[in-house]
């Protein structure tokens, strides 16, 4: 099951981002992402929130459209995307895509790229999707598809990560450290539409340029 989670943060260039959108089977809203919806012609199947940033005269349109709404306090120990994640683990979800995950607030962009790691520790696979950037972490095999030419970096997550081998970039890393202070993994290229990365222990973040 393929789910798309919609967040509140930035989008940019919204046609860029629609051209990319992947189909999914169900798509859950985060309080603000609504708009994002809107403006992305994607109907949710579910809305969740505190609605902090979202009027109560668009949740009763969606309301009297029959769309599930579910709201929680504002005084809470998960973010509105967390929420949204865990419904998403909770429906067997076998992988899930984030949208507007990232904003002016680094904080809530950070805490959702730990969302990632969040799935992923659970053998979901889960991409970040903007129009600039496509976001994955793991700590195993890593699958890219892209096209030749294209900037794509490997940055540790939360300690030094150890790559058994790469296939299909122009710096390959083979049985090498990326070490949690010294990001060399910054900008390697795409030689094939096709990469693989091995990762021996650790987790890994990868970030595939889209500009």
């Amino acid at each position: 099951m393929k789910v798309l989670i919609i967040a509140n943060g930035e989008i940019r260039d919204i046609q860029k981002v629609k051209a990319m959108l992947p189909q999914v089977d169900y798509t859950i809203c985060a309080d603000g992402g609504v708009r994002h919806a809107r403006d992305l012609g994607v109907v949710p199947d579910l809305i969740v929130g505190d609605f902090d940033s979202l009027p109560d005269e668009v949740l009763r349109e969606y309301s009297m459209a029959g769309i599930p709404i579910k709201r929680y306090p504002a005084d809470k120990d998960k973010t509105d995307m967390q929420i949204a994640v865990d419904m998403a683990v909770d429906m067997g979800a076998s992988q899930v895509f984030l949208l507007g995950a990232f904003g002016s607030r680094w904080d809530h962009s950070y805490a959702n790229m730990l969302m990632l790691y969040r799935l992923a520790r659970r053998g979901i696979k889960a991409q970040i999707l903007d129009s600039h950037n496509v976001v994955m972490v793991s700590s195993g095999k890593v699958e890219i598809e892209g096209e030749i030419g294209q900037t794509l970096s490997l940055l540790p997550l939360s300690g030094d990560v150890r790559i058994l081998r790469t296939d299909g970039l122009k710096y390959p890393i083979v049985d090498g450290i990326l070490p949690l202070d010294f990001p060399y993994g910054v900008s390697n290229v795409l030689v094939k539409p096709r990469a693989e990365v091995h990762v021996g222990s650790g987790w890994v973040m990868v970030v595939v340029a889209r500009d």
